[in-house]
C-alpha cells in the first residue's frame, strides 16, 4: 500500500517528502479547472514543476499519449496527479508504461488511489486491469483542498467510494473491515450534508473513502462497476456521478437476488431501506439521479447494454429515470403491470393509495410523496405504478390537444391504471382505494376517474386537468366522490380555463370538489395541498384543540425524553421561558420530531429593507394616520417579503419594548418558514385568509380572527388566495396571555376554551434546500435545510401557538350611562408592553351619554386598525392611525356636531354595532416611526374643527 500522509498543509507537505525521496522534477497532472494548482506550483517550486491539464473521464487513450509526450518532453522524475479519478486514473496510465516516481493528491472521494485498478478507453469501450505498478508511492489527503467541494459533487464522491463496498463485499471472506469503512464513509456523508465545510467531516470522509478503496482493491468487481465502466465508457459519463445513479438500482437488485447479503449490509452500517435510503441521499445534495440527467440518451444506454447481455440491464434501465426503489416494500406485478408498493402490503391494506408519476418522473418517487402525505399511516399502502417500457411518461400527446383522449397511449395508459386497480380489488376488496397522481400523472388520474371512478374513495389530482377539449367529454356520475385539484394560477403546465372547466365537470357528475391553488408559478404539490389530500385519504383532523392539551400516540405516557423515544422519533423541548421561571409563568413544550432542529446548514444574513429592530429615534408626538399597504403590488412577495415595520419602541435585545409591523404578501411560503426569537407574533388578517403552517401544526385564521405564534415557533404562511393583508404586533419582553377579569368576575372578554392550539401534524419529506429565516435582535437571518421542518409527530405543553375567533369574544361595558374605558375590550395582553383591544360586534345601551369615544389624553400610545368597515370616510380596512401620549385627541367635529343634533330619543336608543371591526394596541412606551413610515399628509386636518357652544 501507498504511503499515506493525512495533513494540512499538504503541498508542503508533499514537498517535503518528495525531497527525501530525491525527486529532481515534477509533471503535475491535472484537469482543466486547474483547482489547486498555483498554490502546488509554488509549493513544488524546487522540482521545476510542469503542468499537464488534459486529464479527462474514463482517461481516453488519445489523452494518455499526449502526456506521455509531456513527460517526456520535460524529463520529469515523479508525476503528482492532483485532482479526482481522472487525474490519478492519467497518473495510473502514464505510470504503467513509464519507470517514474507517482505521488497522488486526492481532491475528491474516488479512492482509485488507494488501488492496483486501472481503465484506458479507446473508441469507447473502457478496458480495466490491474498491476501493482500503477499504485502511488505516496498519497497526501489535506481536508482543506476539498473544503469547497460542492456538496452535490462530494455526496457524488463519497457514494462511488460507498459502492466499492457494496460492490465487492460478498467477494471477501471477513468483511468486518468492510463494512467499517462502509458505515465510516455514510456517517462523514451525512455530516457533510448538513456541515459541508467542516474540516473533521472532511478528513473523516477522506479516510472512509481511502478505507473503501483498500477493501475494492482486495475484493472482486461485482456488476455495479462493470456496468459503471460499461456506460462510462460508451457514453463519456463521470465515473462518480454514474456510480452514485447506478448505486441506489444496484441495491436494489441485491435486494431480489441476494436479499441475506443486503440485510447483512444494512445492519453493519445501521440503514434500513438502503436502496431508497441511498437514491434520497442524492435528492438531500440536490444531484441528479437519473442517466438522463447526466446526458445519457436511452436508445444509446440501451445499445452499450446489447453488448454485455451478461450484465442485469434492469439495474441501468431503472436508473434511467431515477427510479426510487422502493425499499423492502418491494414490486408487485398488477395484471402485467410492474409497481412498486411502499408501507403495509395490498392484501392488509385498509387503504391503498395508487399513485401515477408525471412526466419525466417515475413511480419511487410519485409513491414517496404520497407515503409522505399520508404520515407513513400503517394501515395505507402505496401503489406506484409504472408507465409500460422503462419509459418516463404515460403517452406523449398533450392534454389539451383536441381528441387526446382518443390517443392510443392515452386508452392504453388508462387501460393499465383499470388493469391495476381490478388487480388490487382482487388482493384487498374490502380495502378504499384512492388514485392520485401529478402533474401528466394527475391528468391521468382524473381521466380515469371520469371514465371509471364509481366507488373511489377519492382522486387527489394537483397540477392536473381532463385530457382533451370540454366539448369532448360527455356527461358522466361520481356521486360524492371526493376529488382534489389545483395549480398554481400562473403555473406554466396548467391552463386556469382548463382547470375550471375539470372542476365543473366534476362537479356536475356529483363528485365534492376540492379547489386549492394560489399565487406563484411552481409547478408541485403545494403544502395546503398535502394537508387536504391527507384529509381526503386519512380523515380529517378536528378544528383544533384546546391549549395545552396533549396529542397523543408517539408522546410517552411517563416521561419526557426517554433514551429511545416512540417509533424512531427525537424528543426536543422548546422553551418559552427561562428555567427558573415560576411555575404558574413557566412555558415549555416538549416536541416528538423526525429530526432535531439543529440538523441545518450555518445562518447567513439576508437583506431586510423594511424589517426595523432597534427604535431610537426621537418618539413621535403628532398624531398621524397611515393608508392602507399597498405593497403586495411588488411581484412575488411571501409574508417575509412582504412584512413592513411602521413603528415601535425599545429595543430587541434588551426584551424590552415591541414592533408593530404590516404585511402585504402574493405568494405562499411553501419553501420557506420563519420564527421570530424576539417576540410573539400577533397575527391580525385583514384581507385574505391564511393557513399558518406551524411545526406543531396547521391553524386556519381569516379576517375577524387572530393567530399568536410564540416566539422562537417555526411556521409558514400560506395564502388562500390571491393575496394578503393585515397587522403585525411582537413585544419583545413578554408573551401574550389572557387579561385578569379582576371585579368582571369568572366570565366575559375571552373564554379560553375557544383559543384553539393545532394538532400535531407531520410530513418526513426531503426538500433541498428548505429556508427557514430566523428574526433575531430585529435582523434577518437564514439557513437551509434538506428536509420539511413540519415533522413534529406528537407534542405536549402549554407553549403552542393558536387561533382565536373574535366573535367569541364576550363584551362587558356600560348599561347606565358613560363609556368604561377601552381596556374592558382587551384580548390579550403582553403586560407592560402591549395590550390588545378590539371592538366588535355590540350593543351600546348606555344613556344620557356622548356615545362616540370621549376626548382624552392619556399616557399610553395607541395604535390602531381596521380589520372590517363598511362606511365611507379616511378610516378603511387596513389603514392605521397612532395616537401618541398626552396628545389629545377624540372624534371630528361633524361627529360632535351630529351626536349633539340627536333627540334625547334617539340619543339614548340602543346601538347595535355590527358592520364593523376595529383594534387598538396599548402600550406605556413612547413610539418611534420606522425611517419609512409614510403618514397621511394633514392627518391632523381629518378631524376637522371644533366650534365653540360655550354659554
Amino acid at each position: 500500500m501507498p504511503e499515506t500522509l493525512y495533513v494540512r498543509d499538504g503541498f508542503a507537505a508533499l514537498a517535503a517528502r518528495l525531497g527525501q525521496l530525491g525527486s529532481r522534477r515534477v509533471l503535475i497532472v491535472t484537469g482543466g479547472s486547474r483547482r489547486h494548482i498555483n498554490a502546488a506550483i509554488a509549493a513544488l517550486a524546487q522540482f521545476i514543476p510542469d503542468v499537464f491539464d488534459g486529464a479527462r473521464v474514463h482517461v481516453p487513450a488519445e489523452i494518455v499519449e499526449q502526456a506521455a509526450v509531456a513527460l517526456a518532453t520535460t524529463g520529469a522524475d515523479t508525476i503528482v496527479a492532483i485532482g479526482g479519478g481522472s487525474a490519478i486514473g492519467l497518473g495510473k496510465a502514464l505510470r504503467l508504461a513509464h519507470d517514474v516516481r507517482f505521488a497522488a493528491v486526492p481532491t475528491t472521494y474516488a479512492g482509485s488511489e488507494m488501488t492496483a485498478m486501472y481503465g484506458i478507453t479507446r473508441a469507447g469501450d473502457k478496458q480495466t486491469g490491474r498491476d501493482e505498478r500503477v499504485r502511488p508511492e505516496l498519497v497526501v489527503y489535506d481536508s482543506e483542498l476539498a473544503r469547497d467541494l460542492p456538496i452535490a459533487l462530494t455526496v457524488q464522491s463519497l457514494l462511488n467510494a460507498f459502492a466499492h463496498v457494496a460492490s465487492v463485499a460478498g467477494s471477501l471472506p471477513d468483511r468486518t473491515s468492510a463494512y467499517a469503512a462502509a458505515h465510516d464513509t455514510l456517517r462523514a456523508l451525512e455530516d457533510l450534508l448538513i456541515h459541508p465545510r467542516a474540516l473533521v467531516a472532511r478528513e473523516h470522509a477522506a479516510r472512509g473513502a481511502s478505507a473503501c478503496a483498500a477493501v475494492f482493491d482486495a475484493g472482486k468487481p461485482g456488476a455495479q462497476h462493470a456496468l459503471a465502466h460499461l456506460l462510462g465508457g460508451a457514453l463519456g459519463i463521470d465515473h462518480a456521478a454514474l456510480h452514485a445513479v447506478l448505486l441506489p438500482q444496484f441495491l436494489a437488485y441485491q435486494r431480489a437476488t441476494a436479499p441475506a447479503q443486503l440485510a447483512e449490509l444494512e445492519a453493519a452500517v445501521d440503514r434500513a431501506d438502503l436502496d431508497a435510503y441511498v437514491h434520497d441521499l442524492l435528492v438531500r445534495a440536490g444531484a441528479p439521479v437519473a442517466l438522463a440527467a447526466l446526458g445519457a440518451k436511452p436508445d444509446a444506454v440501451r445499445a452499450a447494454l446489447a453488448t454485455r447481455p451478461e450484465l442485469p440491464a434492469a439495474i441501468a434501465l431503472d436508473a434511467l429515470y431515477g427510479l426510487r426503489p422502493p425499499g423492502r416494500g418491494g414490486r408487485i406485478d398488477l395484471a402485467g403491470a410492474e409497481a412498486l408498493v411502499i408501507g403495509p402490503a395490498p392484501a392488509s391494506a385498509k387503504r391503498i393509495v395508487l399513485a401515477l408519476h408525471g412526466r419525466g418522473a417515475e413511480a419511487g418517487t410519485i409513491a414517496r410523496r404520497y407515503r409522505e402525505i399520508v404520515a407513513h399511516d400503517p394501515d395505507t399502502c402505496i401503489v406506484g405504478l409504472r408507465a409500460q417500457d422503462h419509459l418516463d411518461r404515460w403517452y406523449a400527446v398533450r392534454y389539451a390537444e383536441s381528441g387526446a383522449g382518443r390517443d392510443p397511449e392515452v386508452v392504453a395508459a388508462i387501460a393499465r391504471v383499470d388493469a391495476a386497480r381490478r388487480a388490487l380489488a382482487e388482493l384487498a376488496p374490502h380495502a378504499a382505494l384512492v388514485v392520485a397522481g401529478f402533474s401528466q400523472g394527475a391528468c391521468l388520474a382524473l381521466e380515469y376517474a371520469a371514465r371509471h371512478g364509481r366507488g373511489l374513495h377519492a382522486v387527489l389530482a394537483p397540477c392536473g386537468a381532463r385530457i382533451g377539449r370540454p366539448d369532448e367529454w360527455p356527461a358522466g356520475e361520481l356521486p360524492r366522490v371526493p376529488v382534489l385539484l389545483g395549480a398554481a394560477d400562473s403555473d406554466r403546465w396548467m391552463a386556469p380555463a382548463d382547470l375550471a372547466a375539470t372542476a365543473a365537470w366534476f362537479t356536475a357528475a356529483g363528485a365534492r370538489v376540492d379547489m386549492i391553488g394560489g399565487p406563484g408559478d411552481k409547478h408541485e404539490i403545494t403544502l395546503r395541498q398535502r394537508m387536504r389530500a391527507r384529509e381526503l385519504v386519512l380523515g380529517a383532523h378536528p378544528a383544533g384543540a384546546p391549549l395545552g392539551t396533549c396529542e397523543s400516540g408517539v408522546v410517552p405516557a411517563q416521561q419526557n425524553s426517554p433514551r429511545l423515544p416512540p417509533r424512531g422519533l427525537y424528543a426536543e423541548q422548546l422553551n418559552g421561558m427561562p428555567f427558573t421561571a415560576p411555575r404558574a409563568a413557566n412555558q415549555r413544550t416538549w416536541t416528538y420530531r423526525v429530526r432535531p432542529t439543529s440538523q441545518r446548514r450555518a445562518f447567513v444574513p439576508i437583506p431586510q429593507p423594511l424589517i426595523a429592530g432597534a427604535f431610537r429615534e426621537p418618539a413621535m408626538v403628532e398624531l398621524a394616520g397611515f393608508a392602507p399597504l399597498q405593497r403586495f403590488r411588488v411581484p412575488d412577495a411571501d409574508f417575509v417579503e412582504g412584512l413592513v415595520t411602521l413603528c415601535g419602541a425599545g429595543d430587541p435585545h434588551l426584551r424590552r419594548g415591541f414592533a408593530f409591523h404590516r404585511y402585504a404578501a402574493n405568494r405562499s411560503m411553501n419553501h420557506r418558514a420563519l420564527y421570530s426569537g424576539d417576540g410573539d407574533l400577533l397575527i391580525l388578517p385583514e384581507h385574505g385568509a391564511l393557513t399558518l403552517a406551524t411545526e406543531l401544526g396547521p391553524l386556519h385564521v381569516a379576517p375577524g380572527m387572530l393567530a399568536v405564534v410564540p416566539r422562537g415557533i417555526v411556521f409558514s404562511v400560506l395564502l388562500h388566495g390571491e393575496r394578503a393583508r393585515g397587522y403585525v404586533a411582537e413585544p419583545f419582553g413578554r408573551h401574550f396571555q389572557l387579561p385578569e377579569r379582576g371585579p368582571i368576575g369568572a366570565n366575559g372578554l375571552v373564554d379560553a376554551r375557544h383559543l384553539r392550539a393545532p394538532h400535531a401534524w407531520f410530513e418526513d419529506r426531503l426538500a433541498p434546500d428548505f429556508r427557514v429565516t430566523a428574526k433575531l435582535g430585529g435582523r434577518l437571518h437564514e439557513a437551509s435545510l434538506d428536509h420539511s421542518p413540519f415533522d413534529v409527530a406528537g407534542w405536549h405543553g402549554n407553549y403552542a401557538p393558536f387561533v382565536y375567533d373574535l366573535a367569541n369574544f364576550s363584551p362587558v361595558g356600560n348599561t347606565a350611562f358613560d363609556h368604561g374605558d377601552p381596556s374592558i375590550y382587551t384580548v390579550l395582553s403582553a403586560p407592560d408592553e402591549l395590550d390588545l383591544i378590539v371592538f366588535p360586534a355590540r350593543i351600546d345601551a348606555t344613556a344620557h351619554t356622548f356615545r362616540p369615544p370621549f376626548f382624552h389624553r392619556n399616557a399610553v400610545t395607541e395604535i390602531n386598525g381596521v380589520v372590517r368597515e363598511h362606511s365611507a370616510g379616511p378610516f378603511q380596512p387596513g389603514c392605521v392611525f397612532i395616537t401618541p401620549p398626552f396628545t389629545g385627541h377624540g372624534v371630528s367635529g361633524r361627529a360632535v356636531e351630529h351626536s349633539r343634533a340627536l333627540t334625547d330619543e334617539r340619543a339614548d336608543a340602543p346601538r347595535h354595532h355590527d358592520g364593523s371591526l376595529w383594534f387598538q394596541l396599548e402600550t406605556a412606551l413612547p413610539v418611534v416611526l420606522a425611517p419609512w413610515a409614510d403618514p397621511v399628509e394633514d392627518w391632523a386636518a381629518t378631524w376637522g374643527s371644533h366650534r365653540g357652544y360655550f354659554e
